[in-house]
């Protein structure tokens, strides 16, 4: 037999009302329902709640991203080998996400503007899960870079809506490579794998946009020299 919810709250230091939202949210199982009032929950719940609280207070991670650190350690793995993946996919500064006032405060940009530049789908806020939203140093270094200086000049951010389109598709044969390079490997080699190629991809991604502008630049420069 497992545990009382109050035991669990009292082995975890997590409230009951806490435990039975995260059991809504699929974080934690089902209890086993012996009648209206009484469940018992199993007692791996202890571990997963002491995850949990760690995650969200070290990391800052979102409950979906939780959710699939935790599958995975029902998989068999240890939370420093299922959150190695996600620390490639979520990885950010040392500095703690800030709330929508101090991005504000941060950005100069009004709320207005920042539900703007959302809605467009340029500014991508480093945690969202449903009203919920907590932003990083790149949020904050791509509306002061350049959120502000176009709306400043009085420009409309969705002309570059196509990063979003064009970067949608490279994402898309990214993940159909991952899936191939990790088909019939072992756990242990799937995070491996997946973290070389995460971080292979990122590189790739300035790397050879950067010498594409390059080229385009210097032939620009060619064409022109050339009619001269």
């Amino acid at each position: 037999m497992g545990l009382k919810i109050s035991a669990i709250a009292r082995q975890s230091g997590v409230p009951a009302s806490t435990i039975r939202y995260y059991v809504k949210e699929g974080l934690l199982p089902e209890p086993e329902r012996k009648n209206k009032s009484m469940s018992y929950y199993d007692e791996a719940c202890v571990e997963k709640l002491r995850a949990i609280r760690e995650l969200q207070e070290r990391r800052y991670y979102p409950l979906s991203v939780i959710r699939g650190i935790l599958k995975r350690m029902d998989e068999g793995l240890k939370l420093e080998e299922a959150e190695a993946i996600e620390n490639v996919v979520f990885g950010s500064g040392t500095d703690s996400p800030i709330d929508l006032k101090t991005f504000m405060e941060r950005t100069g940009l009004s709320k207005e503007e920042i539900k703007y530049a959302e809605e467009s789908g340029l500014l991508m806020p480093y945690i969202q899960e449903g009203s919920r939203k907590l932003y990083d140093h790149e949020d904050i270094r791509f509306a002061q870079e350049v959120i502000k200086p176009i709306q400043d000049q009085g420009g409309d951010i969705k002309v570059l809506d196509f990063y979003v389109r064009l970067g949608r598709q490279i994402l898309e044969k990214e993940m159909e490579l991952r899936r191939l390079a990790v088909k019939g490997k072992t756990k242990q080699e799937n995070i491996r794998f997946t973290t070389q190629i995460s971080t292979m991809a990122e590189f790739m991604r300035s790397y050879v946009l950067k010498r594409l502008f390059q080229r385009m630049v210097q032939a620009s420069i060619q064409k022109s020299l050339d009619k001269a």
